[in-house]
């Protein structure tokens, strides 16, 4: 497993070229692909920048219009969408996508909205897997985020690795340490896995001092700095797991975008450091 970099996920704006040569300067392993970019200058160069930087690809972004507010005619578009994104994609060399999943619905119970779900997501997934890409989905797990909501959906590990086994085979987790925390697994759930069942790991860490059941999604911390989330057992566990893909940090954090960006990275990847020491990593 390799430390990714995203600029985007530490609340910064950068270009692709910017993040590549940031991810280089402080000794990341990877970056997310940038289609746009790829459109823009072609596959070939667009591989060769990544290549000639010694870093691998961490993933991109899935854009398939499955959530409730999307429309059937919005939804075939996307998939068309997606066959152009995957081919290119695939071409540079990238084998995983990702996205998150809404934790509730305002207009769909539990049942219709499972249907749904795996009926708009199982031609992508066979559609990624023609072009050998993994699709990785990520469980929302705060239970503030699905107080006082009409319907709830999947919002805990099991229950988004049982969705995935119906989508299809090349369907798989995005799994965010805060997530796993804040739905209460434990480094026993993720003994349970088996390979390929994780496509992306997001790595960060919680505010002391609040219970889990009160944990506001968009206030986290950088791995390792509070000891609340068992980061050492998160990825001693990826690693018993053969994880080989990216780990990127998304801690939501007001401090870290008030940040000038060159320090916002150098502090993600002292944190990155940090955690990967405490689990006995390199």
């Amino acid at each position: 497993m390799f430390k990714n970099l995203s600029c985007g996920a530490l609340g910064h704006k950068a270009s692709f070229e910017e993040t590549v040569k940031l991810a280089r300067e402080f000794g990341f392993g990877g970056v997310d692909l940038d289609l746009k970019y790829a459109r823009e200058h072609g596959a070939e160069a667009t591989r060769k920048l990544i290549v000639e930087n010694g870093l691998s690809i961490g993933g991109f972004a899935f854009q398939v219009a499955f959530r409730e507010n999307d429309t059937e005619k919005a939804w075939a578009t996307s998939l068309g969408n997606l066959a152009r994104d995957a081919e290119l994609a695939a071409e540079i060399g990238a084998t995983r996508c990702a996205t998150w999943v809404p934790p509730t619905s305002a207009q769909f119970g539990f049942r219709t909205h499972y249907e749904r779900f795996v009926e708009r997501l199982r031609p992508a997934a066979a559609m990624l897997q023609t072009f050998g890409i993994s699709v990785g989905f990520e469980f929302i797990g705060p239970r503030t985020l699905r107080a006082g909501k009409l319907y709830g959906f999947l919002h805990t590990m099991d229950g988004m690795r049982a969705a995935c086994a119906c989508i299809g085979e090349n369907a798989g987790l995005l799994l965010d340490c805060w997530h796993w925390y804040t739905c209460k697994s434990t480094v026993t759930d993720l003994e349970q896995l088996e390979p390929g069942d994780v496509i992306a790991v997001h790595l960060n860490d919680a505010p002391k001092g609040i219970a889990v059941d009160e944990q506001n999604d968009h206030v986290r911390e950088l791995p390792a700095a509070t000891g609340v989330i068992d980061i050492a057992g998160f990825l001693k566990s990826l690693r018993k797991l053969h994880y080989n893909g990216p780990i990127t940090v998304e801690p939501f954090n007001q401090p870290l975008k008030e940040m000038p960006l060159r320090e916002a990275v150098k502090a993600t990847k002292d944190a990155l450091d940090k955690a990967y020491a405490q689990a006995g990593l390199s």
